[in-house]
């Protein structure tokens, strides 16, 4: 472990944060609002080809934000990926917040953040991410490895956000890409997000490719973000209902394809076998329920999507094909 890690004092721009745009550059805005007061040295926008949007009203709000600008929509990780490189190459800015758009970051967030890494080990830090609105609700409190879904569980979703678990600070196994803090050297050493994940489940396989460096994820629940969530809600006013794989999601087969793909690729990268049995057998019960919930509720366009996306990963068996999307 490096000294950097362990020695590291709070002081000015710390810290570079890295955005990643699609038609957001309002919510963009917003959120580098509530980053004011924090220590961050330097704010990284990266567009990914937005169609219905103008990036370049961000920087007439906040001319030292640098703006990157993709040829095509490259996905949530490898854009990340653009902004941490960029990060990278042309400062020496020991941490990089990745933090979606539709957030904002409560007064000391960062700050509170960045104290961990005096922990010896700690290569990543999340903070408590909560709904915003009167009454929020818990987003992310911590999270676990759950082999047998292929994904990560985060005990407490959708619960009170000041619960025994949610209040405790702990290393954990998942931590969420909605608001994630690295250090310099994990980006190094690890690299950054899974290029082939476009979007959904590339914070699984990061954070347990982090792990398997040698890298403690520390969770700290004083440090709060709050998370407007809209990709994941569904209905209007009071029928508002969360879940992205909900049957009344729109963008449905979009979502059930991309999550039943990119599930496999973190089993077949990072599972052994028994947990790779444990996939195909539960994993498939499990997606067999929520087929014929989609049926039932007249989703065909989603089984087929379901279908498309499962076998897609079951095929892709080769590891050494994944793209870590190690920075330069």
């Amino acid at each position: 472990m490096s000294e950097a890690i362990v020695k590291t004092e709070i002081g000015p721009d710390k810290c570079a944060v890295v955005f990643v745009n699609y038609n957001t550059s309002d919510q963009i805005i917003e959120a580098i609002r509530s980053l004011a007061s924090e220590p961050v040295g330097k704010i990284v926008v990266v567009d990914n080809a937005s169609p219905l949007d103008k990036p370049e009203i961000i920087k007439d709000v906040f001319p030292e934000v640098v703006l990157i600008k993709l040829a095509h929509n490259v996905g949530f990780g490898e854009g990340c990926n653009a902004g941490a490189n960029w990060v990278l190459q042309h400062t020496d800015l020991p941490y990089i917040f990745f933090l979606n758009p539709d957030t904002r970051v409560e007064p000391g967030c960062v700050d509170l953040l960045i104290r961990r890494f005096t922990d010896p080990g700690v290569g990543a830090v999340v903070p408590r991410i909560t709904t915003m609105g009167v009454a929020p609700t818990l987003w992310y409190g911590g999270g676990y490895m759950n082999w047998w879904k292929g994904s990560a569980s985060v005990p407490g979703f959708a619960g009170p956000v000041d619960s025994e678990l949610a209040l405790l600070e702990r290393d954990v196994e998942f931590a969420s890409g909605c608001a994630l803090i690295l250090s310099r050297e994990v980006l190094v050493r690890c690299g950054g997000f899974d290029s082939r994940y476009f979007m959904y489940e590339e914070d699984v396989e990061l954070s347990l490719r982090i792990i398997s460096c040698g890298f403690r994820i520390r969770y700290a629940p004083d440090s709060i973000v709050r998370h407007a969530c809209q990709g994941s809600l569904v209905g209007q006013g009071n029928e508002v209902e969360r879940g992205i794989l909900n049957p009344r999601n729109p963008k449905l087969p979009f979502y059930v394809e991309m999550i039943a793909r990119n599930r496999w690729y973190t089993v077949w990268k990072h599972g052994g076998v028994l947990n790779k049995m444990q996939y195909l057998i539960i994993g498939t019960l499990w997606w067999m329920y929520r087929a014929i919930t989609f049926m039932r509720n007249r989703r065909s366009d989603a089984v087929v999507a379901l279908v498309r996306g499962w076998i897609e990963g079951l095929r892709s068996r080769t590891i050494e094909e994944v793209s870590d999307g190690r920075a330069a």
